[in-house]
């Protein structure tokens, strides 16, 4: 496990996107990606914050005897949301029952709102301001269950091929934030968050920059954001070949990279590039 993975898992663990992590820490969505990818490393200030919000020791981010602990499944449970009627005295009561202040009323106004309390969150959707849900004012369904993923739009695709109930789009509630809904037998709502960036995938093969339709497909059919589809076309990847001969292969098509990177780098120039960044890629990481 590298230190961008250990980041990445307890980043996880404590039911953070990147997005919200991001602002805990005050950077970048992209530093966070970049971190966990192992394409840089944080300051020393970012890992002693990290190890106050996580609960956990600087030794501990730094993968200093820590055992490997791994969850494969994408899928992580989120808030717990209750939907009430009168917002306000909702929220009056949470503050005082719970004896914190509610978080998130800057972005949302008086849409929701979240308590954080015993490393779980559990928010106050206003049923007023809500699209699809809960518009019946005697329905006894008062409660939402919310998950959350890295890729938004893979699970959106993911769910809608099970046909197992009614799937909205993906929507936008703000800019750092989209959701989409899934009704249960009983018109109960899951609703579904997570990264929703189409211009950030990069494949971990090549370092392609990869919208969904160039993604590659797992050995059932699925899609696969990690790789693109002319590296990992069915399961497998397409060729048995060394990192070093993966970027002499990308050199062959140096003008066009230069064209879409505004750049004008020489084949020397590339390659030197692509050394310094590929052993960071999934593929070639030792």
């Amino acid at each position: 496990m590298t230190i961008g993975e250990q980041i990445q898992k307890l980043r996880i663990e404590k039911g953070l996107t990147q997005e919200r992590f991001a602002e805990f820490l005050e950077v970048s969505r992209q530093s966070i990606s970049k971190w966990e990818l192992g394409q840089a490393v944080p300051d020393v200030d970012k890992i002693i914050r990290m190890s106050e919000l996580f609960d956990v020791s600087t030794d501990t981010i730094l993968l200093r005897n820590v055992p490997a602990d791994e969850n494969p499944n994408p899928l992580h449970l989120g808030s717990v949301y209750l939907v009430v009627k009168d917002f306000e005295k909702s929220v009056e009561f949470y503050e005082k029952f719970l004896r914190v202040t509610a978080d998130g009323r800057c972005r949302s106004g008086n849409k929701f709102v979240s308590f954080y309390f015993d490393n779980k969150c559990i928010s106050l959707m206003n049923e007023s301001n809500l699209i699809g849900h809960c518009t019946d004012l005697d329905s006894p369904y008062k409660f939402v269950q919310n998950y959350w993923v890295e890729d938004l739009a893979m699970e959106h695709e993911r769910v809608m091929s099970l046909n197992i109930g009614h799937v909205t789009e993906i929507r936008e509630a703000y800019p750092t934030y989209h959701y989409f809904h899934l009704t249960d037998p009983d018109n109960n709502i899951i609703e579904v968050t997570g990264g929703y960036h189409m211009d950030t995938y990069v494949c971990q093969s090549c370092g392609m920059n990869m919208q969904p339709e160039l993604f590659g497909k797992n050995a059932d059919g699925s899609p696969n954001s990690e790789y693109c589809k002319y590296c990992f076309p069915d399961g497998k990847f397409s060729k048995d070949e060394t990192m070093e001969e993966m970027i002499e292969s990308n050199l062959q098509f140096l003008d066009e990279m230069n064209r879409e990177d505004g750049t004008n780098l020489t084949p020397d120039e590339a390659r030197a590039e692509m050394m310094k960044t590929f052993p960071n890629l999934k593929r070639w990481r030792k």
